[in-house]
């Protein structure tokens, strides 16, 4: 029995070592905020995060506020992989923060 557990974490630690080492990436948050400041220099970043994606194409959400708004936005950005860096292929329009998911009523972020 101890054998059977033994084994079974064994081959748990080598799926984990596996899944980190399967090369999935996509684009810095610094890349992302810097490509989303870059169209929208007013705007604070306040988050990060990646969506859906596979190998060669990530969604990436953005939260941000709006000059002088208490009010949190989101948005998705597509991203490709292109060597030698990721390039932007789609771009959301703006909800307000946690609207933007599949199966979620978004709601519009207010303009500001």
């Amino acid at each position: 029995m101890r054998e059977l557990a033994r084994r079974a974490e064994a081959g748990f630690l080598a799926a984990l070592a596996g899944l980190g080492a399967c090369g999935c990436s996509g684009p810095t948050d610094e890349q992302v905020t810097a490509a989303f400041l870059h169209d929208h220099p007013t705007f604070t970043v306040t988050s990060v995060q990646p969506g859906e994606g596979d190998a060669n194409t990530v969604y990436m959400h953005v939260r941000f506020r709006r000059l002088g708004s208490p009010t949190e936005c989101e948005v998705v950005w597509g991203y490709q992989e292109a060597q030698p860096e990721w390039v932007v292929f789609y771009k959301g329009q703006p909800s307000l923060a946690g609207t933007v998911c599949e199966g979620c009523t978004k709601q519009p972020c207010p303009e500001t």
